[in-house]
């Protein structure tokens, strides 16, 4: 009897202790997350929105036929599940039921939606509307293997044939060839579902700032270069594995901060919750003192650009002699702790047709001399770099002037904030630009083509306005070929022409790095970086 009274007081402990573990692991709603932007958001409307910052914000407003996961694989969103038919070349998508638009919006507004279910005829609407010529968003090319998108580009067509609805909850999207990456380039934040009575109520340029979506936020207020705060969707069609209705955070908050120094600080006084790592403050970030440290190797490449178009970097020796001018590993140590790693080329370690036996340049400042004597600059040569707004920025940039200072190159440093980078950037204004780029879907499509096809010049993302024709052949043939090995072939010859043609200063690959405060849970750092991050169950347990 006692045995029997011993095992029952055994087996009550351990369900008591369950039950709290349980209890303890159990989300709690409420609290506002509080995190910070490097600079004011150009675009927060995805349909134009190219850039991380913005997307950094739309991710948690707007949603995606098919998304990623925190290792970067393709997982169902507001589509269930899909089918590819026809030799890759036709896409049935089943979409969830019980997905509606925001309600309301800006203090409790209602939305010209009215809240309404999200069918498959609103993406027919939403994808005709980000490939109208009329609407011209920077991003509509990402898809212009559907049929009908040059047809309806040209102003032939009225209408995407390539994209039809079933039913109220199937969606057909046929393309002309089988594009490889296709359902990855679904998951990039332009192809979300909008509702057409709030962009007809707005108009295309004011619905940036008053933009409806799905997601599991919804927008309240944007008071420009100051904050972003956003509200729980309390229609949120997502639940948790309790069976919990998602979002837990009553809202979010981004202050404008572009002052690293300044962002690192609020983040010590508990102003904000989650700030970017760099120098001086990796050290007692890493040491676990301040907050949960969470680091890993990102898809991205950072780089100075050359336009091409403009003196004195239509001379192919500049470039080059730029590029064996700088002493990469030294700079990473230097600068950034060893916290990347050299870029030889366009594309980041990881990613599909990355290849070690590719030919960059080596730290060789007698080269680089040689080179600008042939281009005419032996007696020196001055240049202005333009870069956004950032402590981190700045240090690299001051690194790389006293390095071209050693072989006769004065670079002047200037700079703006982002939005202004940006669009001179993209109009072609710069010479010499400091870039990143972060993958947008996982195939090397989105680095070659997407940033140095010459069909992509401006704010498509050739931004060096590099024109290559063997280079646009190569690239254009393998978006055409179905075959991995092959397609492997024809991206690493075309990065090493880019390579050879040097319209980058090839600097580093990223690593991605934050800091989260200890009272934070459901926090997971993404392989493309915290900008993909959405806060869906994301909680505060305090």
């Amino acid at each position: 009897m006692r045995k029997h009274t011993l095992v029952v007081l055994v087996v009550s402990l351990a369900l008591c202790l369950v039950s709290g573990i349980a209890a303890a692991e159990q989300p709690k709603y409420g609290g506002i997350w509080k995190d910070a932007l490097g600079s004011n958001p150009p675009h927060i409307d995805p349909v134009f929105a190219t850039d991380t910052t913005s997307a950094e914000v739309g991710y948690q407003l707007f949603e995606t036929l098919v998304g990623l996961d925190p290792d970067g694989e393709v997982i169902p969103l507001l589509a269930e599940s899909w089918d590819v038919e026809d030799g890759g070349t036709r896409f049935i998508f089943k979409l969830r039921k019980g997905v509606h638009f925001h309600a309301t919006t800006e203090g409790g507004k209602p939305t010209a939606n009215g809240g309404r279910e999200v069918t498959a005829h609103d993406w027919v609407w939403t994808f005709n509307y980000i490939c109208s010529p009329e609407t011209n968003s920077p991003r509509a090319y990402f898809v212009d293997m559907v049929k009908g998108f040059e047809e309806y580009q040209a102003g032939q067509a009225d209408a995407l044939v390539g994209v039809t609805a079933l039913d109220d909850y199937t969606l057909e999207i046929d393309t002309t060839y089988p594009f490889a990456p296709f359902i990855q380039v679904l998951t990039y934040n332009t192809f979300v579902v909008l509702p057409k009575e709030d962009i007809e109520k707005w108009g295309t340029a004011d619905f940036n700032f008053h933009p409806v979506g799905t997601g599991p936020f919804k927008f309240e207020e944007w008071l420009q270069d100051e904050k972003v705060v956003l509200s729980r969707n309390e229609n949120y069609w997502m639940k948790d594995e309790f069976g919990n209705q998602l979002p837990y955070l009553d809202g979010l908050e981004f202050r404008i901060i572009v002052d690293q120094t300044i962002e690192y600080t609020e983040y010590k006084l508990g102003n904000i919750y989650q700030t970017y790592v760099d120098n001086p403050y990796y050290e007692e970030a890493k040491s676990g003192r301040v907050g949960v440290f969470y680091e890993r190797p990102q898809m991205g490449t950072y780089y100075y650009g050359f336009n091409v178009e403009l003196e004195p970097f239509t001379d192919k020796r500049v470039r080059q002699a730029f590029n064996y001018a700088i002493n990469r590993e030294a700079l990473i140590d230097l600068v950034l702790d060893g916290r990347a790693s050299p870029a030889k080329g366009v594309l980041p370690p990881g990613m599909f047709a990355y290849s070690e036996e590719l030919e960059g340049y080596e730290y060789n400042p007698k080269k680089a001399k040689a080179l600008l004597e042939e281009a005419g600059y032996g007696s020196g040569l001055e240049v202005t770099l333009q870069y956004n707004t950032s402590a981190g920025h700045k240090r690299l940039a001051e690194a790389l002037q006293a390095q071209f200072a050693q072989i006769g190159i004065k670079v002047n440093l200037h700079n703006v904030d982002w939005g202004v980078h940006l669009d001179t950037t993209e109009r072609g204004e710069v010479p010499f630009f400091r870039m990143g780029w972060v993958v947008d879907y996982p195939d090397p499509d989105n680095f070659l083509y997407v940033l140095l096809h010459s069909d992509n010049i401006g704010p498509q993302g050739n931004y060096s306005r590099f024109n290559s024709a063997k280079f646009d052949a190569l690239t254009q043939g393998a978006r055409l070929e179905g075959d991995p090995e092959k397609r492997r072939n024809l991206y690493q010859l075309a990065e090493q022409i880019v390579v050879d043609e040097a319209p980058w200063l090839f600097i580093y690959h990223y690593t991605d790095h934050t800091l989260i405060r200890d009272f934070v849970r459901g926090y997971e750092l993404p392989a493309f970086g915290q900008y993909t991050n959405k806060f869906t169950k994301v909680w505060l347990d305090r």
